[in-house]
């Protein structure tokens, strides 16, 4: 009787789709960039943080970050199938195709004196990657 309750369970679970662990990895990569850039701000303009610490941490928060570029790329050429390859790609042309018509407006706008919101740096840098994130998400769910 034990056997069918454990068979039984086995089959409750959902396969994942090899994506989806990466996807949260990307994401925790991303918030890993967002805490570091913080704790490098708030250390410099608070005075506890000296130059080569925040050097080291700007470093070492965006190394997650290029290990799951490096996933990402092996797994976007060899691991996933069709359909999730078309997904990333997706979700990819989504970012690129929003992310480059609001960066040359707001480039114009500036440019042209008018009044924008000073951008810095990191709004600048983790746009696309957000994008990409929020493409990807679209994608997967207009697919399934």
């Amino acid at each position: 009787m034990s056997g069918a309750t454990t068979d039984r369970h086995a089959t409750d679970r959902t396969p994942t789709v090899p994506g989806t662990q990466l996807y949260g990895m990307y994401m925790l990569a991303i918030a890993a960039c967002l805490i570091g850039n913080l704790v490098m701000r708030v250390g410099m303009r608070a005075g506890w943080l000296p130059g080569s610490a925040r050097v080291a941490i700007g470093v070492l928060t965006v190394l997650p970050l290029i290990a799951v570029t490096a996933l990402f790329w092996r797994m976007l050429r060899h691991d996933l199938d069709e359909m999730v390859q078309r997904v990333v790609l997706d979700g990819l042309a989504f970012a690129f195709t929003v992310y480059v018509p609001l960066a040359a407006l707001y480039v114009n706008l500036r440019t042209a004196g008018a009044w924008v919101p000073r951008l810095d740096p990191p709004d600048l840098l983790l746009a696309p990657m957000i994008l990409a994130a929020v493409g990807i998400m679209i994608a997967w769910r207009r697919h399934r």
